[in-house]
């Protein structure tokens, strides 16, 4: 797969990232800023995962070449870059820093020590598959009404916001969501997948005897992790050929079996704190952050690498 930039995608990465950083500025005048994808976030939870023994000899690669147990961090939270209510259809994510890993990085982590980031939101596609048309539905997204307007009334985007209302979704429990990665990554030399997260139990559900609040997700999410652990399986899918799994088009979803390579668990634990939120907001995250045995792969990943980093560095420098 090709990494570099050609001058028409460097042109709308550099609009990207401007573009990111006025709304940034105008939205948080008074200094503190709050990363711009993500930003509501419902907790920062402690976990393991487990990679598993039996994994086929051809995916064990990079951080699953050996039955091993990390500890991880769990970031979960609201995909829209506005915050706002838990109630209406959206997409939520999962980011998952796996501590502690061994092998050749591509970018280090400001966190000190080598980590694994799995970045996942609850829709199998990323509804923009090119870098031109992530730049343009961004803007959209920003800067209110007429932006959007002028976005939805190209024919040429229409297909974008089908997919971006067909997967946003209504949801009452985080821990009994599906999670996908979106974009595709290298496994080993061989090998391109993308990571699917399944939950242990998906039947989980809104049970707080109130009516669900503007912030329930986290009201929720805090009453279970009290009560009990719960856990996930990591999945991958195979790369085979362009038509079932493309590479480049994130806007389609995968036909492939699931294979299971991990499990992620998540004991009890109160994760309502004020330092865990602390650290919570300072951790960065980014698909780039992590071994070159599992390097991101197509355009829009491309373009995530350049935009994390920058906006990261803006949010740091004010």
């Amino acid at each position: 797969m090709n990494d570099t930039y050609t001058p028409r995608e460097e042109k709308d990465i550099q609009e990207l990232i401007r573009v990111m950083k006025a709304y940034l500025s105008r939205q948080y005048p008074d200094g503190k800023i709050l990363r711009n994808f993500h930003p509501k976030m419902h907790g920062l939870l402690k976990g393991t995962l487990t990679i598993y023994n039996d994994i086929p000899q051809a995916l064990q690669v990079g951080l699953f070449k050996e039955a091993k147990q990390y500890d991880v961090w769990i970031r979960l939270s609201n995909a829209p870059p506005k915050i706002q209510s838990d109630k209406p259809a959206s997409g939520r994510g999962l980011a998952i820093k796996i501590l502690q890993v061994e092998g050749e990085m591509i970018e280090e982590d400001p966190i000190g020590f080598a980590t694994q980031n799995i970045l996942m939101t609850t829709s199998p596609i990323l509804s923009t598959w090119t870098i031109r048309l992530y730049r343009k539905a961004i803007r959209a997204v920003l800067f209110g009404l007429w932006e959007q307007l002028r976005f939805a009334i190209n024919p040429a985007h229409w297909r974008s916001i089908f997919l971006t209302l067909k997967y946003a979704a209504k949801h009452d429990n985080l821990l009994s969501q599906t999670y996908f990665s979106g974009g595709a990554f290298k496994h080993g030399p061989d090998h391109f997948v993308k990571f699917v997260l399944t939950p242990n139990n998906p039947a989980l559900g809104y049970s707080l005897e109130e009516p669900r609040s503007e912030d329930f997700l986290k009201e929720q999410l805090r009453e279970d992790c009290q009560k009990r652990e719960h856990a996930f399986t990591l999945n991958v899918q195979i790369h085979k050929n362009e038509k079932d799994q493309p590479l480049e088009n994130t806007s389609k979803v995968w036909k492939a079996d699931l294979v299971p390579v991990a499990s992620l668990n998540i004991p009890k634990q109160d994760f309502d704190t004020e330092e865990r939120v602390h650290l919570g907001e300072k951790m960065e995250f980014s698909p780039w952050i992590g071994l070159k045995a599992h390097a991101p792969v197509g355009g829009i990943n491309r373009a995530r690498r350049r935009v994390y980093k920058e906006l990261a560095a803006f949010r740091k420098s004010l």
